[in-house]
């Protein structure tokens, strides 16, 4: 678990006024009961982090300056050192002040993807590990990727494909990977295909087989009341992907009665999809947010259904985790 801010200090009412966090923490949990086994000081604000596929290493991202990049050993359920190391990217002349908000290992565990927010990007990094499993070198790996603006949230590796997908407003971009081990000029990576999101898409995941993408749009929901592109609804949308190009045709966008949907995951099976809703509009919720369970119905044209259940969960959901 990342901790982007600290808890908020008695009479804090903005943000700004939030201690910000540098820690990581594992936890072990059982039934609804979480014990902290492990904490470690990784950087200002870590954005996001993610466990490599072989399960002994995180890396994270924060927003400190030339030490973007973290990464924690995990080995017999404990932290090892930490190792900081830069993007190693020119200055950027964008205006958003964040650089990076999301990253992903490949899952050769060999190299991870980092979303450039500010300046409309995807960059390629190779993961070098000594013998005894700590990180020696990150070396960028191809070249950057151009993208939609703001490809703020969600990157992901496609199933079975020379495919890599970043999720922006409104658009998704299918980029084409060099082969697993290229250097030099023949680590080129480039884009196939550009197909349109829906409004304010934030979160992508696919199903375990790759047949299926799907793709949570916020739409006007986090706007102000009165605002001219407030919305009352938020919409999921459901793409199936080609297994030969690894292209995406889209079948459909459902409305979804929650306020601002941040997280997506499909069950072992595939046909179950659980969707993180951060609250709900005119409703007597006890706790404010929800995990609600959709099904992926696909007698026919493919399609998604609301199966009408919810686990209650705080305001605020944003990452959904299944395995």
């Amino acid at each position: 678990m990342a901790e982007t801010f600290e808890k908020r200090p008695e009479g804090a009412t903005r943000l700004d006024q939030l201690p910000h966090g540098n820690t990581v923490r594992l936890l072990r949990v059982e039934g609804v009961q979480a014990t902290e086994i492990d904490s470690v000081s990784i950087g200002k604000q870590p954005q996001a982090i993610h466990l490599n596929p072989a399960g002994d290493l995180i890396v994270a991202i924060t927003v400190d300056a030339e030490k973007e990049l973290a990464f924690v050993p995990v080995r017999d359920g404990q932290f090892g050192e930490v190792a900081r190391i830069g993007l190693g990217l020119e200055p950027s002349t964008g205006f958003i002040p964040l650089k990076s908000t999301w990253l992903q290992w490949h899952p050769s565990g060999r190299y991870v993807a980092v979303n450039l927010v500010d300046r409309g990007q995807v960059a390629f990094y190779e993961i070098v590990r000594a013998a005894n499993g700590s990180v020696a070198a990150v070396r960028p790996w191809g070249n950057l990727v151009q993208t939609n603006k703001f490809p703020f949230v969600d990157v992901q590796w496609g199933i079975d494909t020379a495919g890599f997908y970043g999720v922006q407003e409104g658009v998704l971009t299918t980029i084409r990977l060099a082969d697993v081990g290229a250097a030099g000029d023949d680590a080129r990576h480039t884009v196939p295909q550009i197909a349109l999101g829906g409004w304010g898409g934030e979160t992508i995941a696919f199903s375990p087989d790759g047949r299926f993408l799907a793709s949570s749009n916020l739409r006007g929901t986090g706007k102000p009341d009165g605002s001219s592109d407030w919305t009352e609804a938020a919409s999921i949308s459901l793409y199936e992907r080609d297994a030969e190009t690894g292209r995406l045709t889209k079948r459909g966008e459902w409305p979804i009665a929650g306020v601002l949907p941040q997280g997506l995951a499909f069950d072992r099976t595939g046909r179950v999809l659980f969707i993180g809703v951060n609250r709900y509009r005119n409703e007597d919720t006890q706790l404010g947010g929800a995990v609600e369970i959709w099904r992926v119905q696909t007698e026919g044209a493919p399609t998604l259904a609301d199966s009408g259940e919810r686990i209650g969960l705080p305001a605020g959901v944003h990452t959904v985790v299944t395995r």
